[in-house]
């Protein structure tokens, strides 16, 4: 049976020791891909898979790899995605965190522009030529178009 994260939380701050606390809560740990947060966001939101792939320029083949797990993608890939889903901010960083990727850092100039794009709802492309424009690494489109 699932616990409440609230119930956890007391468990932890009561537990004699981070040995009983884990055996207590084995099988309430979470420990999903980056593909699986992608899937169930796109269930929750009723998203389509042929559009975000569309709009974050990532081949459909490497898409449905990162997915399925087979692949391991950059935060940039990843970013890509989340952007193109257009989440908001804290759902973004809270993935980025999630899956053990850097969350964006309002201090670092290029996170900052992406931080823009993600608040005003920007595209990849045009967050990318933003990127450009201030001479910074983009965060790469693949044109799939054929």
């Amino acid at each position: 049976m699932r616990k409440k994260t609230e119930k956890i939380l007391e468990e932890i701050d009561n537990s004699l020791s981070l040995a009983e606390f884990l055996q207590n809560n084995e099988g309430q740990f979470e420990l999903l891909t980056i593909g699986e947060y992608i899937e169930l966001e796109i269930a929750k939101r009723g998203l389509k898979k042929e559009q975000i792939i569309r709009d974050s320029g990532i081949i459909k083949r490497y898409f449905n790899q990162i997915i399925s797990g087979a692949k391991s993608p950059t935060r940039r890939y990843i970013i890509r995605i989340l952007l193109s889903m257009e989440l908001d901010l804290p759902d973004i960083q809270w993935y980025l965190k999630a899956c053990d990727y850097n969350q964006l850092f309002v201090k670092n100039k290029r996170d900052a522009i992406i931080i823009y794009c993600v608040n005003q709802k920007l595209s990849v492309k045009e967050c990318n030529e933003m990127l450009n424009n201030v001479g910074l690494e983009n965060l790469g489109f693949e044109d799939i178009r054929r």
